[in-house]
């Protein structure tokens, strides 16, 4: 007789927040958190989809919170994608340079 049924857990996902400041002068803030360890990567590409930057490269990263800088100086002016990979997470966020 069976008396319960366990469903398999999901692993919990990394957590990416906004960069701060947005929109930002030369200097910004990106945020994320990971719930397990994992190698990381985070790009910058512009609208045309090109890669200005990379800011992390495939770097191992322990559990838990992590911060990154992007200082710009020297990009023009204008929105930027943030692409941010951990394992078999992904997710964007858009930034905007303003001067």
């Amino acid at each position: 007789m069976i008396t319960s049924v366990v469903a398999p857990q999901a692993e919990p996902a990394a957590e990416v927040f906004q960069s701060y400041p947005n929109p930002f002068n030369h200097n910004t803030i990106i945020s994320y958190e990971l719930p397990i360890a994992a190698y990381v990567t985070i790009t910058v590409f512009n609208l045309k989809g090109q890669l200005v930057k990379r800011l992390v490269n495939n770097r191992f990263q322990f559990a838990g919170p992590h911060t990154v800088k992007w200082n710009a100086a020297g990009f023009a002016t204008g929105a930027y994608i943030c692409n941010i990979k951990a394992d078999d997470f992904s997710a964007t966020i858009k930034m905007l340079l303003s001067r």
